[in-house]
């Protein structure tokens, strides 16, 4: 008995192996292991590293961490790999079993073995017989039985000890000194060790499986013990299932056990099982289990079967291309040659190999495994039916291939398609798909490439299309250029089309990578490299990208351009996805200029036909498609100074016209289809009124003027938005008030549109208010001075529209809108212009907007208005300055510059940016914009290169520089309104570059007590200004509370003027009264504890008013209210905040009594500590 464990190698893996070196020489980003030293440190070092299971831990990482940036190019290991392999076998040889020394060896081991492949450590790996029974030993522990680093390991070490040739039944027959086990066999022991791992729910199972396939078939083994384990495996599998988990881990250990005897035991040893196994197998039932892994092992069961059927040779009749080197392939060289037949004439008479029933049965489950629902069960049947076609004669080839297209059926599923895909792949990569068959391949591999089909409610064929990419892809490497010339410009024209227009982006790079490996391999794609370098993998990963612009590019190309238009108009324009049929009508638009006769001749009337169709999605993706090679056709008229009319035909014109009227009469624009035709109509008035089609004075257009005001006011903001920018082109080019009946129409749509914001519907506020906005200089000039003041009006908040934050923001919007669209004129017309008198009212409008913070279920709400505010205000402002400067005046740039920088200190971030972007946009204007309060310093805080790389979104980078504000009574206000509400949020991140930014502006000017004083006074104000406004005053509150305890910076104003304090007082005692909210109670009680450290007369009416809350309602409110005063009378001992005598029995009595219990008993403990500290108790209201 002779084998050589070193030149052992299995099937195609000495090939793959090579290939894999091959294909890292041209994309390898390392070129050396360069970590050797690093990772040999830590083998050596292994026993120290163990002394802490941290140490271990990090051990274990940092290596996992080097060796990982290996796994795409592992080969890189290979000349260090026998060196480490060694030192690590060294260890667990010299170690206990039980050692975290051995533990952490095993460890190392797996993670090279993860990234390396088990395969090459097989043959790397120490393969002396005297390991065998310490590496069994080890096994049979308990540490090597259940730690998975070691049982993976000694499972892969004992696959190639027992592979060594020597008598494995004469060795060793007892096992000495285990009473136990006395009699029991070396052999026995290994099949229990294998029985045990098959179990595992862990990988270790799948090296029980190759040590089983490597052990069993030893030839001195084989006979005896080949046909027990068989045995053994069948029990397994037909076994009743009994609910546990491990049963399935069981089933498959056994089945990969299965596979692998099959595959690495000799075929005539095998053959005999082969006849035996497979009906046995199918009859166990895992070809139909419920389990994906079982019926994917089953399938690699049951190819490894079939190629024991049949005798392994390679065929002659294979296609055989030659050399496929990339290199000489781009050099044009012709050296290599091609075997067109593809049959060797003096090869042997393979065709008289017969083909047994057992094989017939092997092929009909393989292609039935190409049916399997999931995905990696149709794959292993591809690739087994590979394997299989590659030993049977030419006509059994020819006939599988045969079976396979059959698959390609409109009565098979998705299912069979992708296995058909896939199978077709293999073959053809393998050279089994003979030149002879690309005639009926290709249409197929067409049908592949845009199979979309509809099953129940979802649509499938993603995974089809991805694998007709991988067959075109296997074509480019399988076949010469002259054998694929004929099928080149349909292959060219399906893989362009899934590169630019598919849905799913894996897809669209797929069909470009095959697209490159053609250009690359075949050469004869019309255009590969120029086209190659536009559609490249990056580029088609953005949809609209690929669509809108990527298509353009491949387009203007002749060959490519109808077939690209022929695509969208007959599968994309249909589309399921919206999206998709919203894309393909824009790019019909762009592609348009290409074709313009193909377009209005060939692909218009098609349109027009599906516009009334039965299917929502024609209709809806036809009146889309319509609309936008309409327009483009327009302008490609225009351009070339001729008439659309006799481009299109009148008769397309007419029928442009019906459509509305025709969906009205059908009842389409009703229900939910109606909402897709409602904005697809929108969109062709739209572009129908930009392409000046010949309509005017046309009854028509009532008619769409009344459907766009239908879809004004609807809910889906699709639809609106739709209809408000069809609004604009359609009043622009059909209705010009130049006649006294227009002027009349005029009239009344003013006066409709400015009555209709007095609505109790927020929708209809908010899409006439948007409507108004859009109002041409013709419709709007003569009238401004009536639809102006009802957009003021719409953005100010009353009772009844205090939730309306959109329809606000859409008023204001408009305003700008108008502005822009009339003009300003500092002596004009206050009806037709925006001008001296009118423009004070339009800023008052935008500041006021800025104080909206309307809250409901969505949150702050009322940032969508104050975002639009801000950018109104550096719209308008920055058309003023182009205009006339002197339209500003002092009192209107001075409150905007502080509300502004309130709004860019406040506690979204979005709102930040906006407001920080505008500030810097004013602050550094051209021209220069003028009454800016404090100009020079506010210029030297925010320099304009700052300003420019700033990111206004973060609290870090802009709250210190605002807060340097506060020195400018300007400013001072308003910033300190929007730090203080910021310190409210519930950001911890916001909360504390909030507390960072104040204390540091207070630190730097703790020596001038003018600025405190000012400071303080700010805050006492803002207090008393929003008394009862919780917005404001909680934050307010926490920030003093904060400030008193956190810095002493205030302590001297405070003590210096007893004023701030009673103030203080005052205005806190005003904000409790009613008060059931306990956060703002707690923050009361924080400031009143942090007041009491300060030496002030008022110490007496903090401590009364900290008595009441002894004696609140709410026992959170008492228990919080004795734990503070506690903590403070503690702290600030040396204060004599309490007569000294009384100290230990207020705190006595503040420790001991139960707050949270009856209030009575609460109350009468807090009028003992009035008295205690000489201030007379609380007396209850009389009622």
């Amino acid at each position: 008995m002779t084998m050589d464990v070193e030149a052992e190698v299995g099937e195609g893996e000495h090939q793959q192996q090579q290939q894999e070196e091959e294909d890292a020489g041209v994309s390898c980003s390392l070129d050396m292991f360069r970590e050797y030293q690093e990772v040999r440190q830590m083998v050596d070092t292994i026993g120290r590293v163990v002394e802490t299971e941290f140490m271990a831990e990090k051990a274990f990482e940092d290596l996992k961490k080097i060796l990982d940036n290996y796994q795409e190019q592992p080969h890189l290991l290979d000349p260090h790999l026998e060196e480490l392999l060694s030192c690590l076998v060294e260890v667990v040889r010299s170690n206990p079993p039980s050692s975290t020394t051995t533990q952490q060896a095993f460890r190392y081991l797996w993670l090279i073995t993860k990234v390396r492949n088990h395969k090459i450590i097989f043959k790397k790996l120490s393969h002396e017989v005297k390991d065998l029974l310490p590496v069994l030993q080890m096994l049979e522990s308990p540490e090597g039985s259940s730690d998975f680093y070691a049982s993976y390991i000694l499972l892969l070490w004992l696959s190639i000890i027992v592979y060594m040739p020597f008598n494995m039944m004469g060795f060793d027959v007892k096992v000495a000194g285990k009473e136990a086990q006395s009699g029991t066999t070396v052999v026995q022991r290994i099949l229990e060790v294998i029985k045990a791992h098959l179990k595992s729910a862990q990988k270790s199972r799948e090296m029980a499986a190759y040590l089983a396939s490597r052990f069993i078939t030893r030839p001195d083994l084989r006979d005896e013990f080949l046909p027990q384990f068989i045995e053994y495996c069948f029990e397994v599998l037909e076994k009743e299932p009994q609910g546990s988990v491990y049963d399935v881990f069981h089933k498959l250990g056994v089945l990969r056990a299965l596979g692998l005897i099959f595959k690495h035991g000799k075929r005539e040893e095998m053959l005999e099982f082969s006849q035996k196994v497979l009906p046995r197998l199918v009859a166990c039932g895992v070809t139909s289990s419920t389990d994906t892994p079982i019926r994917k092992l089953a399938m690699k069961v049951i190819q490894r079967i079939g190629l024991t059927f049949l005798k392994p040779r390679i065929m002659s009749w294979r296609y055989q291309r030659g050399s496929r080197s990339l290199a000489i392939n781009v050099q044009g060289s012709t050296s290599e040659h091609m075997q067109g037949d593809a049959v060797d004439k003096n090869a042997e008479e393979e065709d008289d190999e017969e083909v047994g029933e057992d094989m017939e049965e092997v092929i009909d489950y393989l292609l039935q495994g190409l049916k399997d629902q999931d995905t990696v069960v149709r794959w292993s049947a591809a690739k087994g039916i590979g394997r299989v076609t590659g030993r049977l004669p030419r006509e059994f080839g020819d006939e599988v291939v045969g079976a396979i297209l059959e698959l390609f059926s409109s009565r098979e599923s998705d299912k069979a398609w992708h296995g058909g895909c896939l199978a077709l792949a293999e073959l053809a990569r393998r050279g089994l798909l003979l030149p002879e068959r690309l005639p009926a391949v290709t249409p197929v591999l067409n049908r592949a490439l845009v199979y979309d089909e509809l099953k129940g409610k979802c649509f499938m064929g993603a995974n089809i299309r991805d694998a007709a990419c991988y067959l075109c892809w296997a074509f480019a490497r399988a076949y010469h250029p002259d054998q694929m010339a004929p099928y080149i410009r349909e292959l060219a024209t399906g893989l362009i089309i899934v590169a630019l227009f598919d849905r799913e982006i894996p897809c669209r790079r797929a069909g470009s990578a095959a697209f490159q490996e053609h250009v690359g391999r075949q050469g004869t794609f019309p255009h590969g490299i120029e086209i190659l370098t536009t559609v490249d993998y990056f580029a088609v990963g953005n949809r609209s990208n690929a669509f809108l612009k990527l298509s353009l590019q491949v387009a203007k190309y002749p060959e490519y351009t109808k077939a690209l238009i022929d695509h969208l108009v007959q599968l994309k324009v249909i589309h399921w996805d919206s999206a998709i049929r919203e894309l393909t009508a824009k790019a019909l638009h762009n592609l348009t200029p290409l074709a313009p006769d193909y377009m209005a001749k060939a692909v218009l009337p098609t349109l027009l036909e599906l516009t009334t169709s039965v299917k929502l999605v024609a209709r809806h993706g036809s009146i889309l498609a319509l609309s936008h090679i309409t327009h483009g056709l327009a302008l490609v008229t225009a351009k070339q100074g001729t008439s659309l009319v006799d481009l299109i035909g009148q008769d397309i014109l007419d029928g442009i016209v019906k459509i509305v009227p025709t969906l009205e009469e059908r009842k389409l624009l009703r229900g939910l289809d109606g909402e897709y035709m409602k904005q697809a109509t929108a969109v062709l008035i739209e572009k129908c009124s930009l392409a000046a089609l010949p309509l005017h004075h046309h009854e028509i257009l009532k008619v769409w003027h009344q459907l766009l005001e239908e879809c004004v006011v609807v809910i889906e903001e699709n639809i609106r938005l739709a209809a408000l920018q069809a609004l604009g082109p359609l009043w622009t080019t059909y209705f010009q008030p130049v006649s006294q009946a227009s002027l009349m129409w005029r009239d009344d749509l003013v006066v409709r549109y400015t009555a209709a914001l007095n609505t109790d519907k927020e929708i209809q506020s908010q899409g006439f208010s948007a409507a108004l906005g859009y109002l041409t200089l013709p419709l709007v000039q003569g009238k401004f001075d009536v639809v102006l003041p009802a957009l003021i009006r719409a953005t100010q908040i009353t009772p009844e529209t205090n939730t309306w934050a959109q329809a606000r923001q859409q008023a204001i919007t408009s305003i700008i809108r108008l502005v822009d669209t009339v003009g300003i004129q500092k002596d004009g017309k206050e009806s037709e212009q925006v001008c001296e008198g009118n423009l004070g009212s339009i800023y008052q409008a935008l500041l006021r907007s800025l104080d909206d913070y309307t809250m409901d279920r969505r949150g702050d709400i009322g940032a969508w208005v104050r975002e639009a505010a801000i950018t109104a205000l550096q719209t308008l402002t920055k058309m003023v300055l182009a205009k006339d400067p002197c339209l500003l005046s002092e009192e209107i740039v001075g409150e905007m510059m502080a509300r502004v920088c309130q709004q860019a200190a406040e506690r979204i971030d979005r709102t930040r940016k906006v407001a920080g972007t505008a500030f810097a946009a004013l602050l550094h204007s051209s021209p220069k914009l003028p009454h800016i309060p404090n100009v020079k310093e506010v210029e030297s805080i925010f320099p304009k290169e700052l300003c420019d790389g700033m990111n206004w979104a973060s609290e870090k980078s802009t709250f210190n520089l605002f807060m340097q504000l506060v020195d400018f009574p300007a400013y001072r206000p308003r910033v300190l309104l929007g730090v203080t509400y910021a310190a409210g949020g519930i950001s911890a991140n916001l909360s504390r570059y909030t507390s960072e930014a104040v204390h540091s502006y207070l630190s730097a000017r703790a020596e001038k007590e003018e600025v405190l004083a000012a400071f303080l006074e700010t805050l006492l104000e803002q207090l008393a200004t929003h008394q009862k406004v919780d917005r404001i005053t909680l934050p307010l509150l926490k920030t003093i509370g904060d400030l008193l305890s956190s810095s002493a910076v205030l302590d001297s104003v405070l003590e210096q003027d007893d004023s701030y304090i009673s103030r203080l007082l005052a205005l806190m005692k005003k904000e409790c009264q009613r008060c059931s909210d306990y956060h703002k109670l707690a923050a009361v009680i924080a400031v009143l504890c942090e007041l009491l450290r300060l030496s002030s007369p008022t110490t007496k009416a903090t401590l009364t008013q900290l008595a009441l809350f002894l004696g609140y309602q709410y026992p959170k409110v008492r228990a919080l209210t004795a734990t503070s005063l506690l903590t403070a009378l503690q702290d600030y001992c040396d204060q004599d905040i309490v007569p000294p005598d009384h100290l230990e029995e207020i705190t006595t009595i503040l420790e001991e009594t139960e707050w949270m219990n009856n209030l009575e008993d609460a109350r009468k403990q807090r009028n003992r500590i009035c008295d205690l500290c000489g201030i007379p108790p609380p007396q209850p209201k009389k009622k």
